[in-house]
């Protein structure tokens, strides 16, 4: 009797556990800016000069790139304001961008998104590398910045890290990104 009633509640139980949704994960999707490809000019002005670009990013999520006089500035997602400050030194955006993204049962939602920048010295020469680690801007609420600055050893790593321990609970605004050292005379707080 008992071996039945044991088995009994396995039987019942297993359809159960199978019906339990998954845990939710937190995984990386990786999409290309491409300027030329699948990105559309929203502004454009000689001053500068100036262009504006909204590109395809994750699922529905939009990057905004705006170009002007060697520099470049990346928005990741919705957002009410847009363009990151740029360095002070001539730059660009690698085109590569690693989104993070929390995904459950299937549905996905990014919250944070890694991208390579270069910055060349006084001569011209693309000297320096970093991460720049930014919060996704969310539909209907905005929310879009940059949540650190990094370089050195373990670079993807740590900027990994950062963007799951503080994307979703930083202030855009208020809370100052997280600058390395060796960054601190290119990089001024948001």
């Amino acid at each position: 009797m008992r071996t039945t009633l044991l088995g009994s509640a396995l039987t019942l139980a297993l359809p159960i556990l199978a019906a339990t949704p998954s845990a939710a994960e937190i995984v990386s999707e990786y999409t290309d800016l491409n300027s030329e490809q699948n990105c559309h000019a929203i502004a454009q002005s000689d001053e500068g000069p100036t262009l504006d670009l909204v590109c395809a990013g994750y699922g529905n999520y939009p990057v905004f790139l705006t170009e002007t006089d060697g520099r470049q500035a990346v928005t990741v997602g919705f957002a009410a304001d847009r363009g990151m400050a740029t360095f002070s030194r001539f730059n660009y955006a690698n085109d590569k961008i690693e989104w993070r993204i929390d995904r459950d049962n299937g549905k996905d939602q990014p919250f944070a998104a890694i991208q390579r920048w270069y910055l060349a010295d006084q001569n011209g020469e693309w000297t320096t590398q970093l991460l720049a680690v930014y919060r996704v801007g969310q539909p209907g609420e905005g929310g879009a910045c940059t949540i650190g600055y990094l370089t050195g050893a373990d670079v993807n790593e740590r900027a990994r890290q950062l963007a799951d321990d503080r994307a979703e609970g930083f202030a855009c605004g208020s809370d100052s990104p997280q600058i390395d050292d060796a960054l601190s005379t290119d990089v001024s707080p948001e």
